[in-house]
């Protein structure tokens, strides 16, 4: 099922939610549409929620509170109603492309971030205004996170995190560039982005984008000794990566970015008198699963100098800031 939802139309996160999936259940065969909110929360979550249980309960008094207000603000119309049951007119729920511009979703993608997103209404919100800004021929699109923050009422903190979770369900693909204009200003490169599904049309349009600015590569330092460090420990079996998935993940991206950066600069120092030059981490450590998945990771955020959290990085200033001082090569 294809959710529409009018990119005019202004309305809060729950409401947002809501007047999605009307949309998306409602049918021009009839005048109306007669629905509850246990089957809004079914076609929103796919499955029955319980208002025994704290999320689902929440879910269900936000499907009440965003009907009513939705109501109130007259974008919708109840004809009838018994209780959690309603009667709507077509009013708001109609879908003309020939004179409105609509965000065409999946329902699949609502119910994935209803099931994993730790605030659903606001992540799903936020997923809409972002896929909203996407060229529809390009598949991507590459907005600073000062501009998502500023037109979309989100903190930066917020961005970053529901980018984030996004990813981590690939319903996005998020291209960080590594590359910073090379006019002294040091300004990154904003991230492109775009639907998971369209990530290698995401991948050559980034690049053509980066192609029309004049830019320079650059290289984050790294603190290699608490790589290797952490790469040892990994090796003698330590607890913190037992059963850690995502911390296997983040170290074998690691490594992968210590060897790169290893070739473009050798370890220097002495050993028993004589020179010795570091040695590659060996990948094959890891297991098969955790090296793809750091393969298919998205953009291949590089730890850096202080051991920045993921949050941290991708907080790191793009088009529009000015780094203090410029990120040696």
């Amino acid at each position: 099922m294809k959710l529409f939802l009018d990119k005019q139309l202004n309305t809060n996160d729950k409401e947002t939610a809501i007047i999605a999936i009307l949309n998306g259940m409602y049918s021009k065969k009839y005048d109306h549409l007669s629905t509850s909110v246990s089957l809004i929360g079914y076609e929103m979550t796919g499955k029955f929620l319980k208002s025994s249980n704290r999320k689902e309960r929440t879910i269900i008094e936000g499907i009440r509170d965003a009907i009513q207000s939705l109501v109130d603000k007259e974008i919708i119309e109840i004809i009838d109603k018994n209780n959690d049951n309603y009667i709507f007119s077509s009013k708001g729920l109609e879908v003309n492309s020939d004179q409105k511009k609509f965000v065409v979703l999946e329902q699949w993608e609502m119910q994935c971030i209803f099931e994993k997103a730790n605030k659903p209404f606001n992540v799903f919100s936020f997923f809409c205004s972002l896929i909203g800004t996407i060229n529809n021929q390009t598949k991507e699109w590459h907005m600073p996170q000062d501009e998502m923050s500023s037109l979309w009422g989100y903190g930066k903190e917020t961005v970053n995190d529901y980018l984030e979770q996004l990813e981590k369900m690939q319903l996005i693909y998020v291209y960080r560039h590594k590359k910073r204009r090379s006019n002294g200003t040091y300004y990154k490169l904003n991230n492109s982005y775009g639907r998971y599904c369209d990530k290698d049309a995401v991948i050559a349009e980034a690049q053509k984008y980066s192609d029309t600015v004049e830019c320079e590569d650059f290289v984050e330092k790294l603190d290699r000794r608490a790589i290797k460090l952490r790469y040892n420990a990994y090796c003698n079996d330590a607890k913190k990566y037992r059963n850690n998935f995502d911390a296997e993940v983040d170290l074998c991206r690691q490594s992968i970015t210590y060897n790169k950066l290893l070739k473009y600069k050798p370890v220097e120092g002495y050993y028993d008198g004589e020179y010795k030059q570091g040695e590659l981490l060996d990948l094959s450590v890891f297991p098969d699963e955790v090296r793809n998945a750091v393969d298919d990771n998205w953009g291949e955020p590089v730890p850096m100098e202080h051991d920045f959290s993921i949050e941290e990085m991708l907080d790191m200033p793009t088009e529009g800031e000015v780094l203090s001082e410029p990120i040696l090569i």
